[in-house]
């Protein structure tokens, strides 16, 4: 049987381990963050958490005095918390520990483990991440030593490789899949939905492609109005979608929403209005902005987080020189940090 060095416990499921269908299951907005962290934290084997949810993964780095327990009393929480049965989420997710744990976050927040691999959306959300669980509570000595250090070495990742080169993110892949496919963006309407970061990166790409024709919608009429004037679009009340939806020839969307904003009964009234004119749809949300049903409907194409990851793997061999040196270096400062923990006395050797 298998030892494990110490105390930090890594569940995480993620693009790498499940499909986009069944990572929507772990998709938790804030308030269900908070019940989360006080389910977990009933017992006292779970010592410290950081919960990581994004789009792409649901993660938690836990310290624990007892590694086997400890990782048995979080998967029977989540399975209780989601509804879902012990063995799915097992199936669902891998285990680290110690080391491996600390690696393992040093290339999420260094962009390395991203769907588009060198985005730098995701240290931004791992900070957001551990901020909350500073603020409710959760974090203690070995979750603040081993994420204040593993920003550190993902920050040299960055600034030392190549691996961000080319402004890498989830909202130039879309505008780069529009532009593929009308071949110019200076006659095509395409209307941007939801107005958080993805929103706005989204009209900064079309307006940097060339896109003089989109519009910009959101439930808050004032974001949509400042995204529209700064990038020179068209706002619109997201409510109205409807009335202004054939307006459009794509729509990229990234709103936060609890249920799909279209789907295939709402669809097929417009193409008809449209005269067979395609509509491309490109999701960019989680929860999915788009039902699956859409692409039953004659004339509409869409493309979700999963379909635009392998369009960028296929740019990635220009880069593959500084994702194995940015392994490396997660590699060398992983194990540097895990002597200091050591060392300090915050971690059991076993």
């Amino acid at each position: 049987m298998s030892t494990h060095h110490g105390e930090l416990l890594l569940i995480t499921i993620n693009h790498e381990t499940v499909s986009l269908e069944k990572r929507e299951r772990y998709s938790l907005g804030d308030a269900q963050i908070k019940m989360l962290y006080d389910a977990l934290h009933r017992s006292p084997i779970l010592e410290e958490s950081l919960i990581l949810n994004t789009c792409n993964r649901f993660e938690l780095y836990s310290k624990t005095s007892d590694p086997k327990n400890g990782s048995a009393i979080a998967f029977k929480t989540l399975a209780s918390f989601y509804n879902i049965q012990r063995e799915e989420i097992e199936s669902h997710a891998r285990i680290r520990f110690g080391q491996e744990a600390i690696k393992h976050l040093i290339e999420v927040s260094a962009g390395l483990r991203s769907q588009i691999t060198g985005e730098a959306e995701i240290f931004g959300q791992v900070k957001k991440a551990y901020a909350t669980c500073q603020r409710l509570g959760y974090s203690g000595r070995l979750i603040n030593r081993v994420v204040q250090k593993g920003f550190q070495a993902a920050k040299l990742i960055r600034h030392s490789t190549q691996i961000g080169e080319g402004q890498i993110n989830i909202s130039n892949v879309a505008v780069d899949l529009s532009l593929k496919i009308f071949g110019s963006l200076k006659n095509t309407s395409a209307l941007v939905v939801g107005t958080g970061e993805t929103g706005e990166k989204t009209a900064k790409a079309l307006r940097s492609r060339g896109a003089s024709n989109f519009g910009v919608a959101s439930h808050h009429s004032e974001r949509a109005n400042e995204i529209a004037d700064k990038w020179g679009g068209n706002p619109h009340a997201l409510g109205e979608l409807e009335t202004y939806l054939n307006d459009y020839d794509i729509i990229i969307s990234s709103s936060e929403t609890d249920s799909p904003l279209l789907d295939a009964r709402s669809l097929a009234k417009h193409m008809d209005a449209r005269k067979n004119r395609p509509l491309f749809l490109i999701d960019l949300g989680l929860p999915r902005n788009m039902d699956a049903s859409c692409q039953e409907i004659e004339n509409v194409y869409l493309y979700n987080l999963d379909d635009l990851a392998k369009i960028a793997k296929d740019n990635l061999s220009e880069r593959r020189a500084a994702i194995k040196q940015s392994e490396k270096i997660a590699a060398q400062k992983s194990a540097s940090i895990w002597q200091m923990l050591e060392s300090r006395g915050l971690v059991n050797f076993q």
